[in-house]
Order: structure tokens, then sequence, then C-alpha cells
């Protein structure tokens, strides 16, 4: 069963595991808008040349940090508005990397399986080639079905970077007439700039 609507609602982002996996090339030191961490402040850490150099080499103010700012991933999780299934945890987890210490970080954004992704998942199914489904759905970890699940029960905008093809999560998602964005594009909509 979808979300009860709000007075004003939010955008809900539901973020797949290869979205997630994609982080890692924004590294800190050439992307710091992504990555850096704000003081208690609100004064990102650094000295004077370090900010001189975000605002004229990026056109990015030191103070502006999408992962903490009302826009930032880290507030969008505490909001609500970046969720993922329990299960691209799961599948973050087998890496023990950055991307994973950041998830363990952030629990909070993993939802567990409820009944209304129960349901959904049976009409998921329906949608993916049978082999392909009884292939993926037996390997330990695969969190697509899931992915698209909880976007329907959360009427959330998927983030997952696939092409869009048979079996895929843009395919399968554009079934269900979910919106789906690569995170590049996602970066766009939430007004990430790097």
């Amino acid at each position: 069963m979808p979300r009860v609507p709000e007075l004003f609602p939010k955008t809900v982002y539901c973020i797949d595991t290869s979205s997630l996996i994609n982080l890692k090339p924004f590294r800190r030191d050439v992307f710091p808008t992504i990555w850096s961490k704000v003081d208690s402040h609100g004064q990102a850490r650094g000295t004077y040349c370090y900010r001189l150099r975000l605002i004229v080499l990026f056109g990015i103010h030191p103070r502006v940090n999408p992962w903490n700012s009302a826009k930032g991933l880290e507030s969008m999780i505490k909001n609500g508005g970046l969720i993922a299934p329990l299960e691209v945890y799961g599948e973050i987890e087998i890496g023990k990397d950055k991307i994973y210490d950041w998830c363990k970080n952030n629990k909070e954004m993993f939802k567990d399986v409820d009944e209304c992704q129960i349901q959904e998942l049976q009409e998921i199914k329906k949608r993916y080639d049978k082999k392909y489904w009884e292939n993926e759905i037996n390997k330990p970890k695969w969190a697509d079905p899931w992915v698209i699940a909880l976007s329907i029960c959360e009427e959330a905008t998927i983030v997952a970077d696939e092409k869009d093809t048979q079996n895929r999560i843009p395919a399968i998602s554009s079934m269900f007439g979910l919106k789906c964005l690569e995170l590049i594009d996602f970066f766009k909509e939430i007004g990430i700039k790097y």
C-alpha cells in the first residue's frame, strides 16, 4: 500500500546499489562539495586558500555542502528523502569499502521488507523474463526487484546507474510508471553541483 498522501509532499528517492557504488569515483579531494564535512558552525573545514579555490575553480561556496545541507544526501536520509531496501545494504556489505562504511553510518536509509513490498514483488516478478528471474532470485544477494517494490510503495523516484534494457531496473520500473534517474541526473535534480 502506498504511503499516505501528505499536505506538503516531499520527493523521495530510492537508490540502487549501482548508484551507491558509482559514488566511489567522486573522490573527496576532487569533489569536495559532495564529500566534505561541515563542522558544527556550518563552515567548511580547511584553510582560506582551500575555500578560495572552491569558489574560483568550481563556483562553490564552502558553506554549501550537499551532504549536510538541506539538499545534502545525509540530510535527505535523516528527513526520509533518500531510502533503499535492506537488500541494497546486503549487496554493498560484500565490498567492505568506503561506500560500505558510509552506508553503515547511514543505516536509517535502509528499509526492511514490509507487506506492501511483498505484494508488489509478485507483480514485479511477472515483468521479468522467467529464466532471468529464476537465475537472479537464487543468488545470495539481488536487490533490483526490492528497489522497484520499495519505490512503488513509497512513490519514490529510483536512482540507478543501469542501462535501460530488458530485465534491468529502468526497463522494469517504467512498466510501473516510475521515474528512474542515473546518479548524475539525481545530482542535478537535487541541486548538487561539483
